[in-house]
């Protein structure tokens, strides 16, 4: 059996898949939120670790996990913490989310000779470890990981590896496969982790957490992946061309391509995915806007009564506050909710219509700049259940439409330790 842990920031999911991709068990775990301090969004490690052991814990009452032989991790992208060499904390770690190295990323700015770069935005891995290295006055003893790379680390007691999904965000070239020299210039290259391939095997579980959990000592532990990439790959879209759109609070389009494409100043960039390149872009619309003006419940029972035959014709634009990343780069923006017409069917219509509009014009735009056009879409999140918003986007795409039918990022990860990246070759 394999194993796939996803950890995102309110809580932690475990999938166990056998060698025919079919899921033995499912656990989860809330997780303590993270600090807010000081002007940063900070975690505790211990938090992480207890909420393995609780997964743990939660599996072990459903099967043997001795019949485990791999496992794999993904995390959040761009939360990034700072170890000793033997993988002792040495400091929280800075989230995804947090926004304080703003110091950190003029300094990149300097140093990196292209004048956009992923890494020069506040979310992003490398400013965060720029950061947390100032606390330091001889880095000798010390590593940079991201949170999967962490808990990998963690549980095979082989620190210093991570996979190049996660490695992206903090400067690692995924084109040449190397640290540029840019980054050595700003960190030394004995804190930079090694970089393997997402599902390559690091190496066996320690004996020490064989026996605390149960597990096999042959257990192997893989690199694993990003929460939004694990997320892609348990849809196994592996074709050129499948995409897949996310459709939560943001709505999130992503596209298997044959070549990376990029236009930061949209937000849109590039993971390698063995031998292609899954090309991303979202925007600030998305489900989010149906819930200030819905429930759940309403929103189905509205959605029931839509006629697909009658547009709404009302053109919304339905951002939840001003400001859009993709497809159009205007932090001005401003959202377009009016007139609202008397019926609430009507009203959920055009929301629903406006965020159809944006996903077409994403799509558009994502094979404007190099993308190829999608051949089918997959969709995941809380807009795959209503059946009424496929149809409506399937006959604007005019391209098949259908809900994944896995779509949690750690089923992505169980993938990953089953067979890798083979499926992406």
């Amino acid at each position: 059996m394999y194993l796939g842990i996803d950890f995102g920031t309110s809580g932690c999911r475990a999938t166990v898949i056998n060698s025919q991709k079919e899921i033995i068990a499912e656990v989860k775990q809330p997780l303590a939120p993270p600090d807010h301090q000081c002007g940063m969004i900070q975690q505790n490690a211990s938090i992480w670790l207890q909420g393995l052991d609780d997964l743990f814990q939660q599996l072990s009452t459903k099967l043997d996990l001795k019949k485990i032989i791999r496992l794999a991790i993904d995390g959040t992208s761009g939360t990034v913490i700072i170890c000793n060499s033997q993988g002792k904390p040495l400091l929280p770690a800075l989230m995804y989310n947090d926004s304080s190295s703003f110091s950190a990323s003029q300094l990149i700015q300097q140093h990196c000779p292209s004048s956009q770069h992923i890494t020069m935005s506040l979310s992003a891995g490398l400013p965060k470890a720029l950061q947390l290295c100032e606390d330091f006055d001889v880095l000798d003893n010390i590593i940079i990981l991201n949170q999967a790379d962490y808990l990998s680390n963690h549980l095979c007691g082989l620190w210093g590896i991570s996979d190049y999904h996660n490695a992206l965000k903090l400067g690692y070239d995924v084109q040449k496969m190397q640290w540029p020299e840019w980054v050595k210039q700003l960190l030394p290259e004995h804190v930079l982790p090694e970089v393997l391939q997402p599902g390559e095997v690091i190496g066996s579980i320690t004996a020490e957490f064989s026996l605390k959990y149960g597990l096999s000592e042959d257990c192997l532990i893989c690199t694993g992946s990003t929460d939004a990439n694990a997320a892609f790959i348990a849809t196994e879209s592996t074709q050129l061309g499948d995409a897949v759109t996310s459709i939560g609070t943001t709505l999130v389009l992503k596209i298997l391509n044959d070549k990376p494409v990029e236009e930061l100043s949209s937000g849109v960039y590039s993971h390698k995915l063995g031998n292609n390149w899954l090309v991303g872009g979202g925007s600030n619309a998305g489900a989010g806007i149906l819930r200030q003006f819905f429930t759940d419940q309403q929103i189905t029972d509205l959605s029931n009564e839509i006629d697909l035959n009658h547009p709404s014709g009302l053109n919304y634009y339905p951002l939840s506050r001003p400001g859009e990343r993709f497809p159009y780069n205007d932090p001005h923006k401003q959202p377009v909710l009016e007139p609202r017409p008397d019926s609430d069917v009507e009203f959920l219509q055009a929301l629903l219509e406006g965020l159809s509009q944006i996903e077409k014009t994403g799509y558009e735009k994502l094979h404007q700049i190099g993308a190829l056009k999608p051949g089918h879409i997959k969709t995941c999140g809380g807009g795959a259940k209503n059946p009424a918003w496929t149809e409506m986007r399937q006959q604007l795409l005019n391209i098949p439409v259908k809900a994944a039918s896995q779509t949690e990022a750690s089923y992505g990860s169980a993938l990953l330790a089953l067979q890798g990246l083979k499926n992406y070759q």
